[in-house]
């Protein structure tokens, strides 16, 4: 047994200050893990049982299944979390051998809020069986194992940014992130620079799954293979074929959709040097122009996000901002003069208010503090 049979795991969320739709097209991105997190308390059962109670959405909805059989399927009829809790567990026990299990309690803040909540909370589930039948998982093989619950049980076809960014995270830093790597490396925090990150949860809540992101996935794909027959990511269009005018005649939908994944490839690497430097002027700079690209070329946004992006913009002290996740709704990242928070987390939340007044006691503005990657802590008994 371990040396303690009661533990927490906490797996921060996660966002992406620029980087958007491209880590399923082999493009690098620009990650920040924060101070709102996943948390899961758990004592180790003797057996192979998954005991969980996810206090979710303010609702506690309890699982109670033995990982000893049928590790293969997972019924869709199932509440979402728990498909991500069983699908989390069979793949796990696909690879290692589980003899036992934990009985746990799992709470989240922001669930659904485009800050990869479902990664946050596959890879507490993981961390904690894991720990329990003293498996000790490289940070590849988490990430690759929510990639396979995603793909396999959830039926998304998204990268490995979600869990990529919140394994890799790491206080003080942006990570950046390669996805044909699965690896990371990181760009610290600009020394002397007073600028805070300031996010805006719309009330919308954002969910992949029943979104057009598969969608979108799919007409990257084709846009690929006819820039270059054969492939099927545009990050592997070689680079003198990545003409996104050349699909202008035959389909403009598709030249947008090449035009907005070079274009934040390009902005990834700039954004980069700008952070190194200190150069956050032009870093907001980019973050504009990243979600000017994914409304524009990849036509991802709602009204909800369009309408927070557009107020922000015009709200002196605000360098820049993009959605955070998809742009199907969740939260606004903004980067802000530090001085001028206060103002600005009061000016925006109003002004969105006064536009969807059904908000109110939903949306919230706050700052993102930095965390590290996923913790596991030991518990007195």
């Amino acid at each position: 047994m371990p040396d303690s049979s009661r533990f927490r795991v906490r797996a921060p969320y996660r966002f992406n200050p620029l980087g958007a739709h491209i880590d399923h097209q082999g493009g690098d991105v620009l990650a920040r893990t924060l101070d709102r997190h996943t948390e899961l308390v758990a004592t180790v059962l003797a057996e192979p049982r998954l005991r969980l109670v996810a206090t979710l959405h303010g609702t506690a909805r309890p699982l109670d299944e033995r990982l000893d059989r049928d590790v293969d399927e997972v019924a869709p009829e199932r509440d979402r979390w728990q498909r991500y809790a069983l699908g989390a567990a069979r793949v796990l026990a696909r690879r290692h051998p589980l003899r036992r299990g934990v009985d746990a309690r799992v709470e989240g803040s922001m669930i659904a809020a485009g800050l990869s909540s479902s990664a946050s909370f596959l890879l507490a589930v993981l961390a904690a069986l894991a720990r329990a039948n003293d498996l000790a998982l490289s940070r590849a093989e988490l990430v690759d194992a929510v990639r396979e619950v995603e793909h396999e049980h959830l039926g998304l076809t998204n990268g490995l940014q979600d869990q990529l960014s919140i394994v890799h995270g790491r206080r003080g830093t942006l990570a950046r992130l390669s996805m044909d790597e699965a690896d990371a490396s990181h760009v610290p925090d600009p020394p002397g620079v007073d600028v805070s990150w300031l996010l805006c949860f719309s009330g919308v809540s954002r969910e992949l799954v029943g979104s057009g992101f598969n969608t979108r996935v799919a007409e990257c794909g084709e846009a690929a293979a006819r820039l270059h027959p054969g492939t099927r990511r545009l990050g592997d269009v070689p680079i003198d074929a990545r003409d996104p005018s050349a699909l202008r005649s035959a389909s403009p939908m598709l030249e947008r959709r090449a035009r907005h994944v070079y274009s934040e490839m390009a902005r990834v690497e700039e954004g980069a040097a700008a952070w190194a430097a200190g150069d956050v002027v032009r870093f907001g700079e980019l973050m504009n122009a990243s979600c000017r690209s994914s409304i524009e070329d990849y036509e991802s946004g709602s009204d909800y996000l369009i309408a927070l992006q557009r107020i922000a913009s015009a709200t002196d002290g605000v360098l820049g901002s993009r959605f955070s996740g998809g742009g199907y709704g969740g939260c606004l990242v903004m980067l802000v003069k530090g001085d001028a928070v206060p103002a600005v987390g009061c000016s925006v939340r109003d002004a969105y208010l006064a536009r969807y007044p059904e908000m109110r006691g939903i949306a919230e503005c706050f700052v993102a503090g930095d965390a590290d990657g996923v913790q596991i802590e030991t518990l007195d008994e």
